[in-house]
């Protein structure tokens, strides 16, 4: 689940989540690529006026999935873009190794055994954007602070 929530607009901010549904990782000595896909036509924003017209602004800029693809040295910065439709925002994300010490992993990450739960936190900015969206109209400057939690599994020779 990855979880949203903006700088404040107006008399408001808006925390959003939605479902991770797909995704890659690798990692090896010195590089690390990570690839996801949240679905975006899942967002909850926990508002029963804003969620439907949340729902269709997404489906009218996207197909409803936003990906991120991004590489780095190691986990503790993951530098990338995500995309939905027509929009491509970069977005660097900082990835913590979950501190439970029974799934086997070292300190580099790299999982001993066959899941690594990893702690997402990032954010992006929008300047100058039009939301059709109500009470939000032309916003001049909006953050959008991401978070989240992937379960990554380790993939075994025969793609299983």
């Amino acid at each position: 689940m990855i979880s949203l929530k903006t700088s404040r607009i107006g008399l408001f901010s808006v925390h959003a989540k939605a479902p991770v549904v797909d995704g890659t990782a690798q990692i090896a000595d010195g590089e690390v690529t990570l690839e996801f896909i949240v679905a975006i036509d899942k967002v909850r924003t926990g508002n029963p006026v804003l969620d439907p017209e949340v729902h269709a602004l997404v489906n009218s800029t996207s197909d409803g999935r936003l990906t991120f693809s991004g590489s780095g040295a190691s986990l503790a910065e993951v530098n990338g873009q995500a995309s939905a439709g027509t929009i491509t925002v970069p977005l660097e994300l900082v990835a913590d190794r979950d501190d439970d010490p029974s799934d086997g992993s070292g300190a580099d990450g790299v999982v001993a055994g066959d899941a690594l739960d990893l702690q997402l936190r990032g954010r992006t900015t929008f300047t100058d954007i039009h939301l059709p969206l109500p009470g939000m109209g032309h916003i001049k400057h909006v953050d959008i602070d991401v978070e989240g939690l992937i379960t990554l599994m380790r993939a075994t020779a025969d793609g299983q």
